[in-house]
């Protein structure tokens, strides 16, 4: 297995230089950085590399072009970390390829600059983790034929007979069902109402032991950020951002889901046990009038 690849871009998303950026590429970015922020990985890297094109000048938008590239190859090892799926770093892959190619036209003078050694270095170690995964990682998959649609040879369809009269069927007898205080219907409601309520009690108190854990990483983030203004930032700090990051956007998430699923919870066994306990039968009393006979007819909530 290959090492896991540092995210030295991460510094980027969280301080980006938005002087080295032309203005259509700052939108491009921005419009990523919305979508990173809500976790949608896929769409972040589309509007990176639309940034990225946006400055086609390697040699003079170099700074920019350096960040983007950092940035998409940060967001697409956490997109292959997250799914599991070699199509990440193909696309990983080929952006590098693109990045290396464009700096050694930009310089051609000097074969040996430390972007373009960078660039050829990163291609190799994602070629190296994609040789892991299998030759085909990234080969396309082979056309589908479309379906041929067989054509049989059915008989001529006979006339249909029609179906010879059916006598009336007579109704039931009506069954008489003794009145009772609580059917069981309301029974149900009352034991299901018992059983959500306190499980939706339970998700809203997790809520609660989550929420220092929260507190903290926030606390630790701004910091850090603080920390950061006033010095450069290093390998280990861009780890630990990204751990605040990650551990903060996890607590938010768990939060948001238990307070959505214990409210519900908490709803639904009220508005059951109050159901439960205040239905009751209703019975009304008719006359059943039919063809040579008069009849009484009992009908109610059972």
């Amino acid at each position: 297995m290959m090492p896991m690849f540092h995210h030295a871009a991460l510094v980027l998303f969280l301080a980006p230089a938005s002087s080295v950026l032309s203005p259509e590429a700052a939108e491009s970015n921005a419009k990523a950085m919305v979508f990173y922020d809500a976790g949608q990985l896929a769409p972040a890297v589309d509007e990176f590399y639309a940034a990225y094109r946006s400055m086609p000048d390697a040699g003079r938008d170099l700074a920019g072009r350096e960040q983007l590239a950092g940035s998409m190859r940060s967001t697409l090892l956490d997109l292959h970390e997250q799914t599991g799926e070699a199509a990440p770093l193909c696309r990983l892959q080929s952006i590098l390829q693109e990045h290396a190619d464009a700096l050694t036209a930009a310089f051609p003078n000097d074969p040996d600059k430390l972007e373009t050694r960078s660039a050829r270095a990163r291609h190799e170690e994602v070629t190296a983790q994609l040789a892991t995964i299998g030759r085909d990682a990234c080969k396309p998959p082979p056309p589908v034929d479309p379906p041929v649609a067989a054509t049989a040879m059915l008989p001529a369809a006979e006339s249909p007979t029609p179906p010879a009269p059916t006598p009336p069927v007579p109704a039931a007898p009506s069954v008489v069902v003794p009145r009772t205080p609580i059917d069981d219907l309301s029974r149900k409601q009352l034991i299901a109402g018992g059983v959500l309520l306190p499980l939706g009690l339970v998700a809203l108190g997790v809520i609660g032991a989550v929420a220092p854990s929260h507190r903290r990483h926030l606390a630790d983030f701004d910091t850090l950020t603080a920390e950061l203004a006033t010095r450069p930032c290093t390998d280990d700090d861009c780890t630990r951002m990204r751990e605040l990051l990650t551990a903060t956007r996890r607590a938010e998430g768990l939060m948001i889901a238990l307070g959505i699923t214990g409210g519900a919870l908490v709803s639904a066994g009220t508005a059951l046990l109050i159901r439960g306990a205040t239905k009751r039968r209703r019975a009304r009393l008719g006359l059943d009038l039919r063809r040579n006979r008069v009849g009484l007819m009992i009908a109610g909530e059972f």
